[in-house]
């Protein structure tokens, strides 16, 4: 198996949550949110985290682990309920 065809297949998941941990750069700053899986695949993910929504076409990191961070543009954003937001997101790096 080729290194990014098995880089596919590490996927990290909250054993108690299921939560995900992302990055979302601000300027200088780094913004940090968690949102809970819905559903995923090789190519991309979705999520629902409470926060504002993100433009299409933002890039945020996936936090995976404390050493792997996975680059991921957002695809759609919409929102379920104030301040609720599901996002589609497709994994670049």
């Amino acid at each position: 198996m080729r290194d990014d065809d098995r880089r596919r297949h590490l996927r990290y998941r909250d054993p108690i949550n299921a939560s995900l941990r992302f990055l979302i750069r601000e300027g200088d700053s780094e913004r940090k949110v968690t949102g809970l899986t819905v559903d995923e695949s090789h190519a991309g993910l979705s999520c629902v985290y409470v926060g504002p929504a993100l433009d299409v076409g933002r890039e945020v990191l996936w936090q995976e682990t404390e050493a792997i961070r996975t680059l991921c543009k957002v695809m759609r954003c919409q929102e379920l309920h104030p301040d609720v937001h599901l996002i589609a997101l497709q994994i670049l790096g």
